[in-house]
Order: structure tokens, then C-alpha cells, then sequence
């Protein structure tokens, strides 16, 4: 033991105490408010850390490709579940000097650095150099679509005026079905177009026309309200109000190509599926339920447009489905699709299962083909299920051993009366009766034991069951039918509901399914045990397929 008072022991343990409270490194998270950007066109980089840094960071690298309007310096407190959360952050407002791609470079925080990163910056896609003051105008990234892809609508407000209010008007499509999806709200950033500086409100839509043909968009409106210049209106409630009017958009709508033979039409910038296991997938055992999430996720499309996933059969697995997760995630490049499906797997008994291929083609909206999204094969090892409660054989004794008989004594005299010899003879045979009477019993005792201790555990277990079935809880009479099963088969193995369904007939098995159906496709709230509580009750009666191994002993008193 280490004296506590002893210097090095004093000099350890500050050392232990530093490293112990030593701040661990904050990441550097990097945000840009849209990418691409346009040439003169301001935007926003956000850099967030969850605690102060050592050092401020130094931007002037930057200023080599982008004009630094802005650079401002926010923290913050929060608390969550009880524990302080810091955040710091530096929001720069960058505007690029010229067309290009061009990479952010790491800023270093202190101790720690930001990643590096790439901003895109296109050319300006005003058609002319505006000549008022407030102007109005509506774009689609592209002239010509498929049917049912994406097309992305902006409208951008601009004003080299102060102004006090603004409000967009809505969309209107013309001479096709369209749907019509928002991307957010407005965004608001600095442009500068013939050296003069505009203000520039923002708003995105995707839209998803329906039908072939010519799409459409009607002059969109905006109001402005200009400030007052009176003094009595310090709300600026009384300015000036201008309706602008944008010009039509034209959109040519393909129909579907020839050569798309598949039977779901998905056009898409972007088109993958994955994969995510829950449970233990390195060993699953044999009728214990592992949930295997297929995923679709695409650039373009929205969740509603992505088909139902087709799972393959699995022989030997049963297989139950979910109800499917629907998610919309939106950027300025678009929407973002997620289709999500968990299934439950319950492998029937050990050994190698082949989990087929999952494909769904697509069509490749940046190449004009027809692709191939696929989930690769894969095989699944599955092991044994733990084996049940080791069989303990009744202990059965020996014959008892009677003490050998005296011999007989000789008469002593020939006078000896004949009485005393049938007296003998009679107590040798009642002792020779009670030997054997006694050898059965104990014979027989072990096995009546254990058919009580059997009887009474399967009571217990019966009650276990009533209760969940009349309580409607699925999860707990799973259990409880496992633990019934065995019981009442006992000493026969039982490793999973599987084996019990298929030793005590179709009708058990399609309750079990119907059991297995509420619990991983997430209805068992409205589960109703009694049809299997009344099934179970009746196989009691029914079911025969344990017999005592001494239940062939001839009985005391045979008949005949």
C-alpha cells in the first residue's frame, strides 16, 4: 500500500485527478445553408462546436475566393435530461468572387480543426440586368423532365430597396396534373448583379408532373410593402405596396422510355437500397425472432412514389412484416425519398439459411438509362436453441435385502409338537410378503414424485397462461406457451414454439403464427388469447406423448 502523505503518492494522484477532468477534443461540425451557389450570390457556413475553443479560429484564408460580408459569434446553454449542453458557433457570410468549385479549407479551433469542404458556384441564371428596383422571377432547373421526376421551381425576390413586407403567391400549374411539394421555407441572402447589391428572398418547390405534355406554371404574384416615411409610423404599417408579376414557365414532359421494361416507374437522380440488422446476427438461435430493416432511399422522389419491397420467401424462416416507415427529407437540391421495412425473422431450427437477392430497378436520370438497385445474398448461421432443463431420472433402489434364514433348527426331541413348525412357516411367509410389499413401494415412490412435482409445475405454468391470454399480452404469453409446452411434454425436449406447434398438431401451429403475427408486426394491443388459452386446455386433455417410463409395471393385483 501507498502512503497517501508520501510526495510521489500526492504527485500520482493529482496527476490520475488532471487526467480524469481533462476536456475532451470538440468536434468541428460544418453547415452551408445550399450548394451550389451562384456566382455574386451570398450564402451562409455555419462552424459549431459543443464547448469553447482554446483559440479563436482565423478566417482570413477565405478571403483568396470569397468576400467575408459577415461574421458573427453566438453561444448557448442548454439543458437536457439534466445535464448542461454548451454550443458555440460562427456564422460567415461568404459571397464567391467567380465561377467554380472551390474548396473551404480546414480552420483550426484551438486544439481542433474543421473538414475540409467544397462549395460549387455556377453562373448568375438572371436572363438580363434587372432595371428596377424590385423584381420578380421564377426558374425550373431544367426545360425538359420525365414524367413523375422532379422539377425543381424558384422563386427569388430581389430588391435593391429597403423593404418592410413581402408575400409570395401560390403556385399555379397549367394544362397538366402536377403535384406540388415545398422545400422548406424562405431562404434570404445578398446578390450583386452589375455592381449593384440586391436583397434576395428565396422560396423552393418541387413539383412532379403527372402526365406527359406541356407543363405550365402561371405568372406567379408578389406584394411588397415598401417603409414609410412618416413619422407617425413607427410600425411601418402604412407604406407603399407593389404587386410584381413573374413570366409563365414551360416544362416539356416525356412519357416513360420504351426501353423501361420494370414495373415501377422511378426516375431518380439517385437510387440505393441498404440494410440494418437488430439482434444478435453473428448467432441467432433457432425460434428466437431477429428484425432485419430494408431500406429504400432515392434523390427525386418523394417516400409515396416508392413501391412496396418485395421480401423473398425464406425456406425454413417465417417472416413477419411491419407496417412500412414513410420519410420526406428537403434540401434545395430536392426531396429525398425513404421507404422502410422491418421484418421479424424466426428461423425454425438450426442450421444454414439462403437469404435471396432483393433488385428493383430504376431509371438513372443523370446517365438517361435503366439500373439496377440491389441488396446482395447472403447466408445466415443459425444455432441451436439452448437446451431445456436437463432430464433427472427417478433414482430407483435396489430389491431390499431380507436376512437370510436362520436354518431350521433340528427337533430336539421327537415329542416336538407339529404346531411350532406351521407357526413358522407362517411368519416366514408374512415376513417374505412384506419384503416384497415394501421393494414396490419404494420402487414406485421416485416415479410418483415426479409426477407430482410435473403436475404441480404444469399448474403453475397453466395459470401463467390464463393470465396472459385474459390480459390480452402477447409478448408474455409467448412465454408462457414455451413454458406450458414443456411441461406438458416433459421429459421430451421442447427448444423453441416451433417444435411445440409441430408435435402437437396444425391447429397450435396456426395460433402460434397468429401470436408471433401480433407481436412483430407491433398489434398486440388488440390481441385475444382466448381461442389459444382454450386450444391449450384441450390438447391437456388430448395429448398423450409423455407416458411414465414405469407406467408398464404389472400391476399389485393383475386381473386374469
Amino acid at each position: 500500500m501507498v502512503n497517501a502523505k508520501s510526495p510521489v503518492a500526492l504527485l500520482l494522484l493529482l496527476t490520475l485527478t488532471l487526467a480524469g477532468v481533462a476536456p475532451v477534443a470538440a468536434a468541428v461540425d460544418v453547415t452551408i445553408d445550399r450548394n451550389p451557389v451562384q456566382v455574386n450570390e451570398s450564402f451562409q457556413l455555419v462552424f459549431s462546436l459543443d464547448q469553447n475553443p482554446d483559440r479563436d479560429p482565423d478566417f482570413s484564408v477565405l478571403q483568396q475566393h470569397f468576400l467575408i460580408l459577415g461574421n458573427n459569434r453566438s453561444s448557448s446553454i442548454s439543458i437536457i435530461n439534466g445535464e448542461y449542453q454548451r454550443s458555440v458557433k460562427w456564422t460567415l457570410h461568404l459571397m464567391p468572387k467567380q465561377i467554380g468549385e472551390f474548396v473551404i479549407p480546414a480552420i483550426r479551433f484551438g486544439k481542433e480543426r474543421s473538414e475540409p469542404f467544397q462549395v460549387t458556384v455556377k453562373p448568375s441564371t438572371m436572363a438580363s440586368v434587372p432595371h428596377d428596383q424590385l423584381v420578380l422571377e421564377v426558374l425550373a432547373d431544367k426545360p425538359e423532365a420525365y414524367v413523375q421526376s422532379q422539377v425543381i421551381l424558384t422563386l427569388r425576390l430581389l430588391s435593391a430597396t429597403d423593404i418592410s413586407a413581402y408575400q409570395f403567391g401560390d403556385v399555379s400549374i397549367e394544362a397538366i396534373d402536377a403535384v406540388v411539394e415545398p422545400l422548406g421555407d424562405v431562404r434570404q441572402y445578398q446578390t450583386r448583379i452589375a455592381d449593384k447589391s440586391y436583397l434576395v428572398l428565396e422560396k423552393q418547390f418541387a413539383l412532379f408532373p403527372q402526365q406527359s405534355g406541356r407543363l405550365e406554371v402561371t405568372p406567379v404574384m408578389a406584394e411588397v410593402r415598401l417603409p414609410s416615411r412618416s413619422s407617425y409610423d413607427p410600425f411601418q404599417t402604412g407604406g407603399e405596396i407593389r404587386r410584381l408579376r413573374s413570366q409563365p414557365v414551360f416544362v416539356d414532359v416525356e412519357p416513360i422510355p420504351a426501353d423501361f421494361t420494370a414495373p415501377y416507374w422511378l426516375p431518380a437522380n439517385r437510387l440505393e437500397l441498404r440494410e440494418k440488422w437488430q439482434g444478435d446476427l453473428d448467432a441467432p438461435v433457432a425460434g428466437e425472432p431477429v428484425t432485419r430493416s430494408v431500406m429504400l432511399v432515392a434523390d427525386g422522389l418523394t417516400a409515396a412514389q416508392l413501391p412496396e419491397l418485395a421480401l423473398p420467401a425464406i425456406d425454413g424462416i417465417k417472416q413477419y412484416p411491419d407496417q412500412p416507415s414513410l420519410e420526406n427529407s428537403r434540401s434545395n437540391e430536392g426531396i429525398r425519398g425513404r421507404r422502410e421495412q422491418k421484418v421479424a425473422l424466426i428461423p425454425g431450427a438450426a442450421g444454414r439459411y439462403y437469404l435471396p437477392e432483393i433488385s428493383l430497378p430504376w431509371w438513372n436520370l443523370q446517365t438517361g438509362k435503366m439500373e439496377i438497385a440491389t441488396l446482395p445474398a447472403r447466408e445466415l448461421s443459425v444455432n441451436p436453441a439452448a437446451a431445456t432443463e436437463s432430464r433427472i431420472e427417478p433414482v430407483v433402489p435396489g430389491p431390499v435385502a431380507t436376512a437370510p434364514a436362520e436354518p431350521a433348527a433340528a427337533p430336539a426331541a421327537a415329542e416336538t409338537s407339529r404346531f411350532w413348525l406351521w407357526l413358522s412357516l407362517l411368519l416366514a411367509c408374512g415376513w417374505g410378503a412384506s419384503a416384497i410389499y415394501w421393494w414396490l413401494r419404494a420402487r414406485r415412490e421416485p416415479w410418483r414424485q415426479a409426477q407430482q412435482h410435473e403436475h404441480a409445475s404444469l399448474a403453475r405454468v397453466r395459470r401463467e397462461l390464463r393470465q396472459a391470454c385474459d390480459d390480452g399480452d402477447a409478448p408474455g404469453a409467448r412465454q408462457a406457451l414455451l413454458a406450458w409446452g414443456r411441461a406438458l411434454l416433459a421429459p421430451r425436449r421442447v427448444g423453441n414454439l416451433q417444435d411445440l406447434g409441430a408435435i402437437l398438431g396444425v391447429d397450435l401451429e396456426a395460433q402460434i403464427g397468429l401470436l408471433n403475427q401480433s407481436i412483430y408486426a407491433r398489434t398486440h394491443e388488440s390481441w385475444k388469447g382466448e381461442a389459444l388459452l382454450q386450444l391449450c386446455l384441450q390438447l391437456e386433455k388430448t395429448a398423450h406423448a409423455r407416458e411414465p417410463e414405469h407406467a408398464g409395471l404389472a400391476p399389485l393385483n393383475p386381473v386374469g
